[in-house]
């Protein structure tokens, strides 16, 4: 008798994955990948009628990067030896970028897994489908690079219009939307329209900013006066330089039209429509982008969004449909001190050549810390002088002055010495202020459950809605009260999005200006070598955000803020600091509380 052969059967299941880049209510396309995907994967696997698809999805979210959350969960379920083949509609919809998507067939044929794409009747099981599996990513990208081309100029035409293109609602507006025509003529476009409340809010920071001449200033008066943003969160710097710097409130007439010319912005519109009513369109204004982190990897994706201003010549300016409710005059005058201000501490002490003036803070009452010369006093060849408080003299501080040509020698130091990436003072300031940022930041998949849950909530009132029409009176109340209450988990929906959305912003701001001080850092020893004054105070400017000088046990101790923290209290920013002495590099240890995160 023979003995009869066992094969390997392969029980690991077959998994569907679909994407909709856009969330919208109109069909229903996820649902039509997975029908079309299931039945494909049926006629080349010989499934059976009845099989049970393990279903991945990600709505909207683009095809261009890897962090999606269902197609990370669906590849991290393929390393555990549960999928022996994925099915979609479109090459596209799994990925639009060619490195990953050839990363994908390589990941794959690790772990035994096949790919079947339905429409174009691939089947990785055959040699020559990864060939076509090539050619089509490479149209894929170009594609999706084609598309973002067309969407930019079109949103560059709309934007001449007046229209408000969508993004983070300005402090002081809300958005109305508007329907024109109908049937296949119909259309619509967005409009900003004032919100009295936060109207007389920014008008009120724009007076104290023209009084106080100070944005912490105005910003800690703003919170006294028990105003909020929209979000419900106090005033910080951030925020209040936001809203100066917002040219959306200036009124649109002669001034705020020659401003703009005389600043080589690209202005539409004649002359004649800066009525004085309206307020300013402006498109164009930051550049957002999104990059692979250095430790990222195919199977666990890391990205750094940043976005950073561009200048005025690049922008697009035109008349808004919305209010202006900040004079031309004034909004025009609020930009000057701003850059003056920005200019004042961004140069050396005239008598002194003082490269800290306006850096360091008194840790006890918190004010700037003045620089006081010492007359026909040298150290080191350096005119002799001191930061001195303010306080001290009115006797209403008893912090002692400085030295000041030693502390300026010290921060130089301190700066040169973390240029060196693989040094343990970079690493422990930069490298794991990067971690908390990017995991605070990592709020997409909290940020996809809300949308969702916006979405089914807007098509369970729908429903319920239509419901009202036939159901019989008796039952009509209870309709009424499920409407209600969806309606405020829906607001409330909404308000989180809103509230997810300002953090999702600081977060990229927080990372851009990590990123950005790692690379002057990593540079500021090369270029303080030798350096004028003027050099070295811009230098010092774009890494150092304050200082404080602490006494402890008869020795003084110095704490360098470095830019790019989120924080405004100052408490739970990254440091180093050490031991004020002269000719020696401090170095400082956990237990004596030098480097904070």
């Amino acid at each position: 008798m023979k003995k009869l052969r066992q094969t390997n059967v392969d029980t690991r299941g077959v998994a569907i994955y679909a994407r909709k880049s856009r969330i919208t209510n109109k069909g229903d396309s996820i649902g039509v990948q997975f029908k079309q995907c299931a039945d494909y994967a049926r006629r080349e696997l010989n499934l059976e009628d009845d099989y049970q698809f393990m279903e991945y999805e990600d709505k909207g979210l683009s095809g261009y990067f890897s962090d999606r959350p269902d197609y990370q969960r669906m590849l991290r379920d393929v390393q555990d030896g549960r999928i022996r083949a994925i099915v979609c509609y479109k090459l596209d919809r799994i990925g639009r970028k060619t490195t990953d998507l050839l990363h994908l067939m390589d990941f794959l044929e690790m772990y035994h897994a096949d790919l079947l794409i339905c429409s174009n009747g691939i089947n990785t099981a055959s040699g020559f489908s990864k060939i076509f599996i090539q050619l089509f990513a490479v149209i894929a990208e170009f594609e999706r690079d084609t598309l973002t081309e067309r969407i930019t100029d079109n949103m560059m035409e709309l934007a001449k219009d007046g229209r408000w293109l969508g993004g983070n609602t300005p402090m002081g507006f809300a958005v109305q939307r508007v329907s024109t025509g109908s049937g296949k003529g119909k259309s619509a476009y967005s409009y900003l329209t004032s919100v009295p409340e936060e109207r007389q809010m920014v008008q009120r920071l724009y007076e104290l900013f023209r009084t106080n001449r100070s944005i912490q200033t105005t910003a800690k008066q703003m919170n006294r006066e028990g105003y909020r943003t929209p979000s419900g969160a106090q005033f910080n710097t951030s925020t209040t330089r936001l809203v100066l710097k917002n040219p959306i409130y200036c009124t649109a007439d002669q001034r705020s039209y020659d401003y703009f010319i005389n600043h080589d912005g690209n202005v539409f519109g004649d002359l004649s429509e800066f009525d004085g009513q309206h307020g300013l369109s402006v498109y164009n204004k930051t550049e957002q982008e999104k990059y692979e982190d250095s430790d990222s990897t195919f199977i666990s994706p890391k990205f750094i969004q940043t976005v950073e201003s561009k200048p005025i010549s690049e922008w697009i300016i035109a008349v808004g449909k919305h209010e202006g409710f900040i004079s031309s005059n004034q909004w025009i005058e609020t930009q000057e001190l701003l850059d003056a201000i920005a200019e004042k501490y961004n140069r050396p002490h005239r008598k002194t050549n003082a490269l800290l003036a306006g850096l360091v803070h008194c840790p006890i009452c918190g004010k700037r810390l003045n620089v006081v010369s010492e007359s026909d006093r040298w150290t080191n060849g350096k005119p002799r002088f001191k930061y001195v408080c303010p306080g001290y003299r009115k006797k209403t501080c008893n912090f002692k002055a400085v030295d000041g040509v030693l502390l300026d020698e010290f921060i130089v130091q301190q700066l040169s010495n973390l240029s060196d990436e693989d040094s343990k003072h970079f690493k422990e300031i930069l490298e794991i202020k990067v971690e908390e940022v990017l995991e605070q930041s990592n709020s997409a998949q909290e940020y996809t459950l809300l949308k969702r849950k916006k979405e089914k909530l807007q098509t369970d009132i729908i429903a319920q809605t239509k419901n009202m029409r036939e159901v019989d009176e008796r039952i009509r109340c209870y309709l009424q009260e499920d409407i209600q209450s969806m309606s405020e988990e829906l607001r409330e929906t909404e308000r989180l999005l809103f509230k997810l959305d300002e953090n999702r912003k600081n977060n990229m701001v927080a990372i851009h200006n990590l990123e950005q001080t790692k690379e002057r850092l990593l540079s500021f020893a090369e270029y303080a070598k030798d350096a004028q004054p003027e050099i070295l105070v811009t230098l010092i400017r774009s890494i150092v955000e304050r200082i404080y000088i602490v006494d402890r046990d008869d020795e003084r101790y110095c704490h360098i803020f470095i830019k790019g923290c989120t924080g405004e209290d100052y408490t739970g920013f990254f440091q180093t600091a050490g031991y004020i002495e002269q000719n020696t590099v401090p170095v400082c240890d956990s237990e004596q509380d030098c480097i904070c995160t």
